[in-house]
């Protein structure tokens, strides 16, 4: 029951809540709680996250207390997407209560997972948010999965172009970001760590030697022995999102025409109209795209320009993503800095990768690839230890990344390096990263197979993915909370008895399906095998 019954803003307000659901499923009905006082309530709405109604109907006069309206036809929705249930009250005095979900907080339910309250003055689509608020809106909600749902672009997207990434199973994209590589044994060096693609090198690069070695590139300029090429690094940032003329050069020279103006879009559309069309091109965007820029500017740098993009927010290390400005804009609307827990916490790669994933459309149109640092790349900041690096890795593909790009300039700390991998700066983390590499590679078949949407959910604080290859279930969780925690893992279907918790050297009962683990941090990651004679009503 809420708190507050009966706001006393009385002005016309659409009040909702922002959800996700881990089943493919309809909604049939939404359900709000109306106060004694809350006699306006019109009509209720479903909307996409980019503010689209696919269903409204109107609500009778009623009781207050918990009301449920129908919709004419139950409406379809999607697992991987974010949704928005509202409804308006014509005359204000709403039901909420404070700080629900605030400092980031969801709330489970079944498949369903609350991100937050949402509200907008007058009529339209909701998409502000205040002070973590509740406004206790729900919806009736009928799982239909499990589902599969192929990875984004489809496991051959590479195909459609010349001489670009394979698309066997066993190849998952680890690259490492501006490195001079001109040497055999450096490439071996590379090699041997897990690594296979060089995104963006220093001119004097050997772009055959690489391709010769089995391993790809994505240089800025064109070379038959490329895979694509790579466009430009954080035009969003340093040009900002407008259609001024640009000068052809790169800061600290003058950008735009005149000085003060955004040339962004310009940069990314001359640079993209020099390559030719069979080409693979790839983009990496900062804080612009998904801190500072409206949805609709950060979505014309994500779709208009490149076929493959990514980002940086090196949430480990960079002490001014948790500004209020910043990782704030991303988890509490701008309204609140973030504490030093909520901020550097692996989870948050995930958040970054699914919010660069919605800005793509139509959605899961094209891969979006996630950087992790693995040093100290900011002149103040951390420095990112092994097991934090591991966790962002795979709360970035558990979040639907479909390859990772390494940062590994030092440009702070006690030990300064262009490239900590081929010097004694990266000693700390190089056992690790060789490690979550090969474990990358060696699940690549399991990562680019197709997700089973709607085979488990958890009551827990953690992430979760589910693929299913060669008849297996692989269910994949990290931790969403710096503090220790645990999860059950509850299944819809199936007989299995256990679940082999890969490359630990244990397994758990799986009990009237549903299985239960600890997490021990903020970069506690198991990764479970469930073999299963129910194929679960697939084909």
């Amino acid at each position: 029951m809420p708190t507050v019954l009966d706001d006393p803003d009385d002005r016309s307000v659409e009040v909702g809540t922002a959800f996700t659901t881990a089943s493919d499923g309809v909604i049939s009905a939404v359900r709000f709680y109306q106060g004694p006082d809350s006699a306006g309530a019109d009509n209720a709405s479903l909307w996409t996250s980019d503010g689209t109604n696919i269903a409204t109907t109107t609500i009778p006069k009623g009781p207050s207390g918990w009301r449920e309206i129908r919709f004419d036809t139950p409406v379809p929705v999607t697992a991987d997407r974010t949704y928005v249930v509202s409804y308006r009250a014509s005359r204000g005095h709403y039901s909420t209560d404070t700080d629900t979900f605030s400092a980031g907080r969801t709330v489970k339910s079944g498949w369903l997972n609350a991100l937050g309250g949402v509200f907008t003055y007058g009529n339209g689509f909701p998409d502000q948010t205040s002070k973590g608020q509740n406004y206790y809106v729900d919806v009736v909600f009928r799982a239909t999965g499990p589902t599969l749902r192929a990875v984004d672009g489809g496991d051959h997207y590479y195909d459609a172009f010349t001489d670009s990434f394979p698309t066997s199973p066993d190849f998952f994209p680890l690259g490492v970001w501006f490195t001079d590589t001109s040497r055999p044994e450096d490439i071996a060096s590379d090699r041997a760590l897990g690594l296979n693609t060089y995104v963006m090198l220093t001119a004097d690069s050997n772009l055959q030697l690489i391709k010769n070695s089995g391993m790809f590139a994505l240089p800025d300029t064109p070379s038959d022995y490329s895979a694509g090429q790579f466009l430009m690094d954080e035009a969003d940032m340093w040009a900002g999102p407008g259609d001024a003329p640009w000068t052809g050069k790169t800061p600290p020279e003058p950008i735009c025409i005149p000085e003060d103006a955004k040339c962004g879009y310009t940069v990314m559309m001359e640079l993209h109209e020099k390559v030719p069309s069979d080409v693979l091109t790839h983009a990496n965007y900062g804080k612009g795209v998904t801190f500072w820029q409206s949805h609709a500017d950060a979505a014309r740098f994500v779709n208009d320009f490149q076929q493959l993009v990514s980002v940086d927010n090196y949430w480990f290390t960079d002490d001014d993503i948790c500004q209020a400005s910043q990782g704030g804009a991303l988890k509490k609307s701008g309204e609140a800095a973030l504490s030093a827990s909520e901020c550097h916490l692996a989870a948050n790669y995930g958040i970054t990768t699914q919010y660069v994933r919605s800005l793509v459309q139509p959605r899961a149109a094209m891969p979006v690839w996630n950087f992790v640092e693995l040093g100290h790349p900011y002149t103040d900041g951390g420095t990112i230890t092994g097991p934090q690096m591991r966790a962002a890795v795979w709360s970035s593909i558990i979040n639907g990344a479909r390859g990772i790009t390494y940062f590994v300039h030092n440009f702070g700390g006690p030990c300064p390096s262009y490239n900590l991998l081929r010097d004694h700066c990266g000693d700390a983390i190089r056992a690790d990263l060789t490690a979550v590499n090969q474990q990358i590679t060696r699940l690549a078949p399991v990562l680019n197979a197709p997700f089973l949407d709607g085979y488990a959910r958890s009551d827990g604080p953690v992430d979760l993915a589910v693929k299913r290859y060669q008849g297996s279930n692989y269910v994949l969780v990290g931790a969403t909370t710096n503090e220790p925690s645990e999860a059950t893992i509850t299944l819809s279907c199936g007989n299995a008895d256990s679940a082999e918790v890969i490359d630990e050297n244990r397994t758990l009962p799986i009990i009237n399906r549903a299985f239960h683990d600890t997490y021990a941090d903020g970069n506690a990651v198991h990764l479970y095998k469930i073999n299963d004679t129910d194929n679960c009503g697939l084909a």
